[in-house]
């Protein structure tokens, strides 16, 4: 018994001893001693220092959005009762597909206006001929022949302002007198407003349509970015997609003190107007920059450092961070491509740097 409790304080003893080697050769050197058994115990794995490939110049919170004038809104040009809608959000339409019928009382009257007025005005036409026919007979005035073509003039006038209304926003009138809203364009259905029996204004708006698959990104830029951030400068998606910055502002919103910084990026169905996304902005690396992992940053003091492997452990490096993503960061330091550096376990290797 007295045996095994001599073997036990003696293990102990050897354990402290080793601690208080490790810690010592921590605080005398910048080397971190580490056996293989103890990184292993750490849990501390390594990733690779690479060549840069890019500068991640800052990353943003971003949201989807149209590009301007290519979201439109489909306005019934007549008040009236919606009688059939024959689309649905999401559905893709093709230019002059109907989208809305609507029966309307101001319709009929204008049809009604304008088949008047064009009577109105050929009646006016002969009189103002007539009239001239007398005048080069000196058999009336030039004031009666200039009443007459001003009177033409009046009428042509109400009949094209009837013409403009029956054209405008595209409607097809039918047979039965009501009238159908149609698709000025290829598109694609984001809203309807217009609901059979629902009654609409002149000039409301019955549905909505993006007439292009192209999307743009919308971000703020802090003020302490602006002049760093340029127009044509890459962008790249959480899920990889990539695109380029197409303007910058130049005033600053004075709460946020940022500015508003507009992206476009392709078409593609992972994508939604509106939809919430965080973007990386990139630019040409320099010769001296490298690509590491994120996770491989640790702050010590308030300065950046990794931990680069050693034959006997880890060495603390400090490093300047150029830009980061969650899962990339851009650095410059005194490092080499293919060198190791711990990406797990930086807790407890700031805990023994500290001589914990």
């Amino acid at each position: 018994m007295i045996a095994l409790h001599s073997r036990w304080l003696r293990n102990v003893v050897l354990a402290a001893v080793s601690l208080f080697v490790g810690c010592a050769s921590a605080r005398a050197g910048n080397e971190l001693a580490l056996t293989p058994e103890q990184i292993s115990s750490l849990a501390i794995d390594v990733g690779d220092v690479r060549v840069a490939t890019k500068r991640i110049v800052t990353t943003l919170p971003a949201t989807i959005v149209p590009p301007v004038n290519t979201r439109i809104a489909i306005t019934a040009p007549f008040s009236g009762t919606v009688l059939t809608a024959q689309v649905l959000p999401g559905q893709s339409i093709r230019a002059g597909d109907v989208l809305v019928t609507l029966a309307s009382r101001d319709l009929f009257e204008t049809v009604i206006r304008l088949k008047q007025a064009e009577a109105d005005l050929q009646a006016a036409e002969v009189l103002a001929r007539r009239q001239r026919e007398l005048f080069q007979k000196n058999l009336v005035s030039l004031n009666k022949v200039g009443e007459a073509e001003a009177q033409v003039e009046k009428i042509n006038a109400t009949v094209n302002e009837s013409r403009r209304l029956l054209t405008m926003g595209n409607i097809k009138i039918n047979a039965d007198g009501s009238y159908a809203l149609t698709a000025p364009k290829d598109g694609r259905i984001v809203e309807v407003k217009a609901t059979p029996g629902a009654a609409l204004q002149a000039m409301d708006a019955a549905l909505v349509i993006d007439t292009s698959r192209e999307l743009w990104l919308q971000a703020q830029l802090p003020a302490r970015m602006v002049g760093t951030v340029a127009v044509g400068d890459s962008v790249e998606l959480q899920n990889g997609g990539s695109g380029k910055v197409i303007s910058v502002g130049i005033s600053l919103d004075p709460l946020t003190r940022s500015t508003t910084l507009v992206a476009e990026i392709p078409a593609s169905p992972l994508y939604l107007a509106g939809q919430a996304t965080s973007i990386a902005i990139v630019k040409s690396p320099a010769r001296d920059e490298f690509e590491i992992s994120a996770e491989a940053i640790a702050w010590i003091g308030g300065t950046a450092h990794v931990f680069v492997q050693t034959a006997g452990g880890f060495t603390p490096v400090p490093v300047t961070v150029r830009g980061t993503t969650a899962a990339i960061a851009t650095i410059e330091g005194d490092l080499r491509p293919g060198q190791k550096l711990a990406v797990s376990g930086l807790a407890q290797l700031e805990k023994i740097m500290g001589g914990e």
